[in-house]
């Protein structure tokens, strides 16, 4: 179809932009295993470029399974989303780990006050005796103290597909559903962040179809449920920099329901610098109707780990990322969250360490020590 006049020129600008944004992140990105909290493999150091005209900027991510292309760039929607943006302050969750474990070992608290003083995201999973009262002691937490809670929902079936070290999840569909229905009615009406299912649209390629199919039902009834509340603002699986190309992802999203949710989050459980994440954030935002999103920047304050294996779990020598906020510099990006507990194991990792949610002392204090 031919647009004529001032409408038809913009069609063409969005098109040329979205395409010079696919070459660039093509350009920089190698390719490699997956990075993902799910995935494997050995990132490189991302650095930044500038685009030129568009005015946005390009990572250099180690591009993953399939890099930028490896998919044809998916039809973008409209954005039309009536999901509301996250509000500051973010809630401090009086009961998190990291409080506990203060809490506990007094001689060892001064040392981790930045994990009790910064508000983290509570997770939500089958390990849970009592979903809706647990996330509603948190939402009614959140009200008391005039801020909003950020609630990290990770059940789906086939949890973990690809690593396995976080693996379960709901036993089966019907099990999911009553599960999502549960812990909406623990949000309510309150201001709420749900970031939904870490890993599950980065993971795809680990399910057979049918899996795939039940998956993406799934998400576009999770999206519904938690959208359906009013003051919630839901965020589907954008993966990150190592793992899955723009366009890739982006076809994934698009199926999951984003255009009906705020959008989709970045960088979960990971390292990658937040610049690039932002980068590629834009990218992706470009080709699902400018999806809005948001960052994990628990303990990418020293990017990713070069030459280990397995560099998405447990790497050493990593630090604290920026602290939660909603100025982030980028009208797509909402916040920059602490989604991933500081100090929590995200496994075992081949190497012998705690199982994966685990508080780990030694890798706090190390996050607190090498922060940005």
């Amino acid at each position: 179809m031919k647009v004529a006049g001032p409408a038809g020129r913009a069609m063409r600008v969005r098109f040329l932009t979205a395409l010079l944004l696919l070459s660039v992140l093509a350009a920089a990105c190698g390719s490699g295993g997956p990075g993902g909290s799910g995935g494997s493999g050995t990132p490189a150091r991302p650095t930044v470029a500038v685009l030129n005209a568009a005015g946005a900027p390009s990572a250099a991510c180690a591009g993953g399974a399939g890099a930028v292309g490896a998919a044809a760039p998916p039809a973008a929607v409209a954005g039309g989303s009536t999901a509301p943006a996250p509000r500051e302050p973010f809630l401090t969750d009086p009961a998190s780990q990291a409080a506990g474990e203060a809490g506990a070992n007094p001689a060892h608290a001064g040392l981790i006050q930045p994990l009790v003083r910064t508000p983290t995201a509570f997770p939500v999973g089958d390990w849970l005796t009592d979903v809706t009262a647990a996330v509603r002691q948190r939402g009614e937490a959140a009200r008391a103290a005039g801020a909003t809670a950020v609630f990290m929902v990770y059940a789906i079936p086939h949890r973990d597909a690809g690593a396995g070290f976080s693996a379960g999840g709901a036993a089966d569909a019907a099990a999911y559903r009553a599960f999502t229905r549960q812990v909406a009615a623990g949000i309510g009406a309150g201001h709420a962040v749900v970031i939904l299912e870490p890993d599950s649209l980065g993971q795809l390629d680990n399910l057979d179809p049918a899996l795939q199919e039940e998956r993406y039902q799934l998400l576009n009834d999770a999206v519904d449920v938690y959208a359906g509340l009013g003051g919630t603002s839901v965020y589907l699986d954008g993966a990150n920099c190592g793992w899955t190309a723009p366009a890739t992802i982006a076809e994934r999203l698009l199926r999951a329901g984003v255009a009906r949710a705020r959008g989709f989050a970045v960088n979960v459980s990971n390292y990658y610098r937040t610049e690039d994440e932002v980068a590629r954030g834009t990218a992706i935002s470009g080709l699902t109707g400018n999806s809005h999103f948001v960052v994990d920047t628990s303990r990418n304050g020293r990017g990713p780990a070069d030459g280990l294996a397995n560099a998405w779990c447990n790497p050493p020598g990593r630090g604290l990322g920026q602290a939660p906020t909603t100025a982030t510099g980028n009208p797509l990006a909402d916040a920059f969250l602490w989604i991933k507990t500081p100090g929590a194991s995200d496994g075992e990792c081949g190497r012998g360490n705690p199982p994966a949610g685990t508080w780990w002392p030694a890798q706090a204090e190390e996050l607190v020590r090498n922060a940005a």
